[in-house]
């Protein structure tokens, strides 16, 4: 006896909980919902007005019995009431016929403003979950281009695609299910206060009938909530296999491997199916069992109602009358509740998905300058640089040296061992654990972003295009670029023939990922993106490592023209791209072990000799001379 009172208590709780859990992730996401504030009053306040409108049209079914029992004194008493007095006072003299359709036009009336008043709250409500949602995407777009690095690096592309698309909806849904659950039962609180007016003994009876239904479909709520966790997981799997599939196809189609793919998906896509159609029979089993629940329930109480308050003469007949339509009315709401219950148990985690995302840390965490960043005088000076991963592998250690302004310097070193990882701190997309980098001896964290970003230029390994034409993707954050400015930096990388040859000329769209143009083509477009803000500070990853001997030739000549006059940072593979550097930077480990020109470096024992012949095993460099 007292496991099953403690189990129902327990389900109670659990439902409680997920009440709880729901308005105080709404309450801490307030600031993103912000912009509908206004829609959501105007939404609750049509709820107030709907429920009184709602409980007056079955209110007024009371009046109408006692006419139609044809009892004079009871009709006159009735007309002198608190309200109905209006009747004969606007309308003197008048049959009782007359009062009797007076009353029922205001039932109608009744009704007629409810339903009005209810299609106004739903377009409100429509209106408000449209315009929740664009904030929230929008609020998590901003905070996505403020997250770390490692978010990305950490995460499918898929998976993050999946909190826009799924995951916000989910989310908007919860919503719109507490407004629905709101509107529900501010109806069932005047209907249970009209109840209570006619007998609180009925009220009574009614509460304890509530509660054993919630206690009975509890259960269901908490397997909805175990459904809506795992669907939230499935669909974000689901979205990094999609980006994975469709960025591989040439994988996969070179391997012959679209049978395993489509497998992969299959088995997925089945998962959520399978979530989903258990998550339907659950909701929808909630309403017949709370219906059947509820009505035999309902009967029960108006039969004890009769029995204990009508045959004694301790209430009126007609009472029992508007007491079964209220029992009516409410019943189908109860089962309504529970619904929504069922729904926001379900919909709850991409709620939680969504406020996991907008808590996430924005980088850095050390805000940047407001200085303008000018260019490069004297020198660029790395000191005692040093980087650390969140899981505490050292990637750089106490790295130094200096690149004087307008000279090229050159990281070289095997895999691992830090080049990379020190371009990206120049870059500022990561912050150094400690050490400077400092420009004219200014740290370069003082530097105002746009400035900083306006003035330096970058070029990877794998130049990354978008699905827009050459022009766009050349004035990637330079908009403004004047037609001098982007001519000039088409013709330092080389492109003006491959311009010409293009269909549409600069307004061609080269595809995603730029699948349009050859790798050296695609590289030598990122060479003019990064020289059409004609940045003083130039960063160069590796930028021909992924090339043919051919390509390499010609995207070379571009970047031995773009480095002219601009302070160099150049990460090496092919160490023949390297020979005019005026400095060698070579790393291990995160280690500078040593650093000076080709040819000093080149006649001493150490790390760089031993690469000069490796490369000249593999046929990569030529060290004659």
């Amino acid at each position: 006896m007292l496991v099953g009172v403690a189990g129902r208590l327990s389900i109670m709780g659990s439902i409680l909980q997920v009440l709880r859990e729901v308005l105080a992730g709404f309450w801490w996401m307030r600031p993103y919902l912000r912009p509908g504030r206004w829609l959501l009053l105007s939404v609750v306040g049509c709820a107030f007005v709907s429920a009184p409108l709602e409980v007056a049209g079955v209110g007024l079914l009371l009046p109408m019995l006692i006419f139609l029992q044809g009892n004079d004194q009871a009709r006159r008493e009735l007309l002198n009431g608190r309200w109905l007095h209006l009747l004969p006072d606007l309308f003197p003299g008048r049959s009782d016929s007359f009062y009797f359709a007076a009353l029922c036009g205001l039932i109608v009336l009744a009704l007629m403003l409810k339903n009005v008043v209810a299609y106004v709250g739903a377009n409100l409500s429509s209106m408000l979950m449209s315009r929740c949602g664009d904030n929230l995407r929008r609020s998590l777009f901003q905070r996505m281009q403020l997250a770390p690095m490692r978010v990305f690096e950490e995460h499918k592309s898929g998976e993050l695609a999946s909190v826009f698309t799924a995951e916000t909806v989910r989310t908007v849904n919860t919503m719109d299910f507490v407004l629905g659950l709101f509107q529900r039962t501010s109806i069932a609180l005047f209907m249970l206060a009209t109840i209570f007016v006619i007998s609180w003994r009925v009220s009574v009876a009614f509460l304890v009938l509530v509660g054993v239904v919630a206690m009975l479909t509890g259960f269901l709520h908490r397997r909805l909530k175990t459904l809506g966790n795992q669907r939230s997981h499935l669909f974000m799997k689901m979205g990094g296999r999609l980006i994975e599939g469709f960025a591989g196809i040439r994988v996969v189609r070179a391997t012959h491997s679209q049978r395993h793919q489509t497998e992969l998906f299959d088995e997925n896509s089945s998962g959520i199916a399978a979530a989903e159609r258990r998550a339907t029979r659950i909701a929808g089993g909630m309403t017949p069992v709370t219906e059947v629940l509820g009505v035999s329930g309902a009967m029960a109480i108006l039969i004890g109602t009769y029995h204990l308050l009508i045959v004694p003469g301790r209430m009126p007949p007609e009472n029992l009358i508007i007491l079964g339509f209220l029992l009516i009315r409410l019943l189908p709401l109860v089962g309504q509740l529970h619904g929504f219950l069922g729904q926001l148990s379900y919909n709850f985690a991409g709620l939680k998905e969504v406020m996991r995302w907008l808590q996430m840390d924005s980088y850095p965490v050390r805000s940047f300058g407001n200085q303008s960043f000018s260019g490069v005088t004297a020198s660029v000076r790395f000191t005692e640089v040093t980087f650390c991963y969140p899981n505490g592998k050292v990637a750089l250690d106490r790295v130094s040296f200096e690149v004087p302004a307008g000279k090229t310097a050159a990281l070289v070193g095997a895999s691992g061992s830090g080049k990379s990882t020190l371009a990206s701190l120049l870059i500022r997309l990561r912050e150094p654990t400690s050490g400077r980098i400092e420009v004219d001896g200014t740290d370069h964290w003082e530097f105002a972003p746009e400035s900083w970003h306006r003035g330096i230029g970058v070029v990877e390994q794998e130049a990354f295009l978008f699905h827009e034409s050459v022009r766009q993707n050349v004035c990637v954050g330079a908009p403004d670029a004047s037609p001098a400015d982007l001519a000039a930096a088409l013709q330092i990388a080389h492109l003006d023939d491959v311009i010409a040859g293009l269909p549409a000329g600069l307004d061609t769209v080269v595809g995603e990922r730029g699948t349009m143009l050859s790798g050296g083509q695609k590289q030598r477009l990122a060479i003019a993106r990064a020289l059409v803000r004609n940045p003083r500070i130039l960063i160069l990853d590796e930028a021909t490592s992924a090339l043919d001997n051919v390509s390499e030739r010609q995207v070379q000549a571009a970047l031995d023209s773009a480095r002219e006059g601009r302070t160099s940072v150049v990460i090496a593979h092919r160490l023949s791209t390297i020979r005019n550097a005026d400095l060698i930077v070579v790393l291990e480990e995160g280690r500078v072990v040593q650093q000076g020109t080709w040819n000093g470096l080149a006649e001493q024992e150490g790390p760089f000799r031993k690469l000069l012949l490796a490369a000249r095993d593999v046929h990569l460099a030529d060290v004659a001379g």
